[in-house]
């Protein structure tokens, strides 16, 4: 068996199939030519982008998928939903030392039987401690995900957009092609002209379900994130920025610098920390700026974990 060089890979068999590869755009789904198992390196890798890819198809039609490390912040651990507990606002999602404290904590209610909020959630001690706006008893189910610098995900993002509300129902139903009831997503309002909340969000067989506190009209907007385990498809986006902001104050507008933010980026924000029950009405990226916009002036008690998903 010799090496044979091609322009943008080499074959080490008599297949003469690329067994190992590299540039700066993953093969599309369904080429030819790449050995099963073929390796791809992307050799420009912006922030958050994964470096290494598999083929997990076939040399008649590749599907590279996203193995090791990413440039930035990923998906360290996700999962749920987990029922909640009674007796208290807070409850602890015990991750078993999976999760550091400098990690960042998203959770969101996927089973809701009323309009309560999640307050705070914050990477502690091994676990993600929920503080939610009133004791959630046993009726509510939370999904969460942590997000880790330069770590090897275990979830990627399936699919992420903005969806524009048709309204009739306090549920709205976003089509999402491929998304399984197994995915977890996080949704939040990137328009609206109310105070209007969300309740949970579930994931069915295509669907992406939002149940609001009141019919959203035509007049609200969602932006929304699918995660999934990884390992099975090709990530749709990656997570170009992610923090955590302590507020200023001053007005219910508060805005975070991002320098390098795109009004095209699609943000995800949900509070960190909180002394009161506000919620978070809507959130707007601009260039160089996530604008989140809060029921009440937040002072300077709150804190926001954010990420900013742009496109592959």
């Amino acid at each position: 068996m010799g090496v044979t060089n091609y322009p943008n890979g080499i074959t080490c068999d008599t297949t003469k199939y690329i067994t190992f590869d590299s540039g700066s755009t993953i093969p599309t789904d369904g080429s030819t030519g790449y050995n099963p198992g073929c390796i791809f390196i992307k050799n420009e890798v912006a922030r958050g982008q994964a470096y290494q890819w598999i083929n997990i198809g076939s040399a008649a039609s590749c599907s590279f998928v996203s193995i090791g490390p990413v440039f930035g912040y990923g998906i360290n651990v996700a999962g749920g939903p987990l029922t909640s507990t009674t007796g208290s606002a807070t409850q602890s999602i015990d991750l078993q030392g999976r999760i550091m404290d400098s990690d960042i904590a998203f959770v969101g209610h996927e089973v809701s039987d009323d309009n309560d909020q999640i307050a705070a959630a914050i990477a502690d001690e091994g676990a993600i401690t929920i503080t939610g706006s009133a004791d959630p008893l046993g009726a509510h189910g939370y999904v969460y995900a942590a997000l880790r610098s330069k770590c090897v995900p275990e979830w990627d993002i399936f699919a992420a957009g903005t969806h524009v509300t048709a309204g009739g129902a306090a549920a709205e139903a976003i089509t999402v092609a491929g998304v399984l009831a197994t995915d977890i997503a996080f949704v939040n309002y990137g328009a609206t002209n109310d105070t209007d909340t969300i309740s949970d969000v579930v994931c069915t067989a295509n669907t992406v379900t939002v149940t609001c506190s009141a019919d959203p009209s035509t007049a609200h907007s969602l932006h929304y994130v699918v995660l999934r385990p990884r390992g099975t498809f090709k990530p749709s986006h990656y997570i170009v920025y992610a923090g955590t902001h302590t507020t200023v104050g001053g007005a219910a507008d508060e805005a975070i610098s991002v320098s390098g933010a795109l009004a095209t980026d699609i943000p995800i924000v949900v509070y960190n920390t909180t002394n009161d029950t506000d919620s978070i009405l809507k959130v707007v990226v601009t260039a160089g700026t996530i604008t989140v916009t809060c029921s009440a002036d937040p002072s300077n008690a709150h804190a926001f974990s954010y990420m900013l998903l742009r496109a592959y």
